[in-house]
Parts: C-alpha cells; structure tokens; sequence
C-alpha cells in the first residue's frame, strides 16, 4: 500500500496541471471603485473558483502598492505552520505535498474551504512573496463550537494591530457586519464582532452558476442568480440589498471548484 506522502505527491503532480502558475505574474488591478481599506472581510459562498481567484488579485493589487498585507482564511488554526513553511517554500510537489498532508484537506467531507481553488490562491501567494511582496497568512478558525466567530475576530484583530492591512476570505455569514441571523438573532459574526474596526465588508456575488457545496450531502450544487445584481459586474455599494455588507463584488461567473484532493 502506497504511503500518505506518495498518495500526496501523485495528487500534487496531478493538480498541478490544472494550476496555471504562469497566471500567478498576470497583471493585477485594485478593483474600480472598490474602497482599499486597512481591513477587507470578503463573504463567500464556500466552493467557487471566483472567490479565491478575487483575493489573489486583491493581496496581489496591494503587494504592487507596496504594503505589506495578511490574507486571513478560514482555515483550521492547526495548518498554520503548513501554511508558512508552503509561503516560504520553492512550491516544488514535495511541499505541496506537505501543505496537503493536513487534516484539513484530506478530512471527509470537504465542505469548499480545501479545494482546488484555494490550493490556486496558495500558489499564487507563494509566488507573489518569492517576488518580494510582503504577503503573510493567517488561519484564523478554531472550530469551537458557539464561538468560532469570536475567535475569528479575535485573530484578525490581533493581525490588524498597528495598522497592517488584512484581506480576509470568509464565508458570507461570518463575514457580515450585521448581528443576527436567521431564526438567531443573537448571533455575532466576526464581522460585526471586528466593528470597532470600522472593516470594509464585500460580498462576492455572481450569475447562476455552481459551487462545491454541502446540503448535507457535498457536491457541485446549482447556485441561483438571485446572488447577482442585475449585469453589473465588480464592485458596486451595497447600499441595502445585502445587510450587513458595504459593498457588493459581481463576479462574472459563478463555477464549482472541487475539493484539491478529490
């Protein structure tokens, strides 16, 4: 029986022909209009290839002004050292291997936080710090039960002192600044819980399409255009079609990404 690690290598061969890496030098581009806050909460729906593909651009606009940034992810606390040793690696299938090595991406089920196109968004960050920019990451979920967003709040808060700006990927729900949620209206998401912040929230919006998503049962799953504002693609102003949220990001199409190891 093959080991974990070859099983890995074989995988990290594999999903590297489908991870243009060249695409990781194409020119990049603050989005028209978008405001550049020192803290973004960008809310996703789990399982897209567009989301990811955003705060690659996003950590990559900002690396070219010359910041240093913290691309915060709701990634399980534990793949922290995986995730700046990869940072910091030559990204050969070796370390991708050991990135994928972790719980996190070989778990079952794979609910879209571990899938191809974040391993995208991973090697495009690692090639922009080679470069030189000042990219760091951050996972930033506990997974404690009742009090995720509070912890997730609590590390982005702790990213964010003294002024570095911070881009954080999470999904849509923890991402608002709005308390409350269906049938609980007490809940405190981390957006809202970072208030005193003053954080940028944009939710990342798109026509029908698909995403990798758990319902219970994962799987690409349909997504509606009801999450798309007329044809009006990037960033406009929330105004009050998405409380919570300050600004809305139309995508300009919505398409499942599987998990990275499938």
């Amino acid at each position: 029986m093959k080991s974990l690690l070859s099983l890995l290598l074989l995988a990290s061969t594999a999903l590297a022909s489908g991870i243009a890496l060249a695409d990781d030098k194409t020119a990049c581009t603050w989005p028209l209009t978008m405001p550049a806050p020192s803290l973004l909460l960008v809310g996703e729906v789990h399982g897209t290839n567009e989301a990811p593909a955003l705060i690659g651009d996003l950590a990559c606009a900002s690396a070219k002004s010359g910041n240093a940034v913290v691309v915060a992810l709701e990634v399980p606390i534990e793949e922290q050292a995986r995730l700046d040793h990869f940072l910091t690696s030559d990204g050969a299938d070796a370390d991708q291997a050991a990135l994928l090595s972790g719980r996190f991406w070989t778990r079952q089920p794979q609910d879209g936080r571990s899938s191809a196109a974040m391993l995208k968004l991973l090697h495009r960050l690692r090639t922009l710090h080679a470069e030189g920019a000042g990219i760091s990451l951050l996972a930033v979920d506990d997974g404690m039960a009742g009090s995720r967003d509070a912890g997730m709040a609590m590390r982005i808060r702790a990213a964010h002192n003294g002024g570095t700006p911070v881009i954080a990927l999470l999904g849509n729900v923890h991402a608002s600044r709005k308390k409350g949620r269906q049938g609980m209206p007490d809940y405190e998401p981390a957006g809202y819980l970072l208030s005193d912040r003053n954080p940028h929230s944009v939710y990342v919006r798109g026509p029908a399409g698909t995403a990798w998503v758990c319902v219970p049962e994962c799987g690409v799953t349909p997504i509606p255009n009801n999450r798309f504002v007329g044809d009006k693609k990037g960033y406009l102003p929330a105004y009050e079609v998405m409380p919570g949220y300050d600004g809305l990001y139309g995508a300009s199409s919505t398409t499942a990404s599987l998990p990275a190891i499938n």
